[in-house]
């Protein structure tokens, strides 16, 4: 179990952020979780943007749903839905340099 658990509550195009702690020598192992239906975007370093129906979005660093990720210290997650309501969670495990 990780001493670092985030859990995000959003709200429909509303983003929500969360910076990863410590410095950029500090490394992490990012593990995502979300609730069965969700449709979460997730951004690093950058605002994700949910693309519009029926269009295709190329946004780099704009992963839907990501379920594994490397991250370093000072890192900002952005966390975005279009649904009325979604829940995830973020669990960081520190990597030994």
């Amino acid at each position: 179990m990780s001493d670092t658990c985030i859990q995000f509550g959003l709200g429909s195009n509303v983003e929500q952020t969360y910076t990863v702690p410590g410095n950029d020598t500090q490394q992490y192992q990012a593990f995502f979780s979300y609730n069965q239906v969700a449709n979460v975007f997730v951004g690093l370093n950058a605002t994700p943007v949910v693309p519009a129906s029926g269009t295709v979005g190329t946004q780099q660093f704009n992963e839907f749903r990501p379920e594994k990720r490397y991250v370093r210290g000072g890192d900002v997650l952005h966390l975005i839905t279009p649904d009325a309501t979604a829940y995830a969670g973020v669990s960081l495990r520190a990597l030994q340099s």
